[in-house]
């Protein structure tokens, strides 16, 4: 991942991760719980993002942030909060949470 790729997917990040606290809060999950569902978001997001296989690929596509985003955060919820995944922290609805316009 060049430093500009790393940075704009930082910026990304930290812009999707605010949309989803307040998704999360607007759940009754409690701010521990919602710092600690971040935290992992932002690893697997990383992860995603700068992996080998992902380097190769880049040449080929370019990787949806918004995507891998809330791939990343339905992970983090369904380990922590296995019954949301029904729910608000389903694929869908974290979509939905992510591509609303502020």
């Amino acid at each position: 991942m060049t430093e500009y790729d790393s940075g704009a997917y930082s910026v990304h990040f930290a812009h999707c991760a605010a949309k989803l606290e307040a998704h999360l809060l607007r759940f009754g999950v409690t701010c521990t719980d919602a710092d600690s569902i971040i935290e992992e978001s932002s690893i697997i997001y990383f992860e995603k993002l700068g992996s080998a296989k992902k380097k190769l690929l880049k040449f080929v596509r370019k990787e949806d942030p918004a995507k891998v985003f809330v791939d990343s955060a339905c992970k983090a919820i369904e380990r922590h909060i296995p019954e949301a995944k029904n729910s608000f922290g389903s694929h869908i609805e974290l979509s939905k949470c992510i591509h609303q316009i502020h």
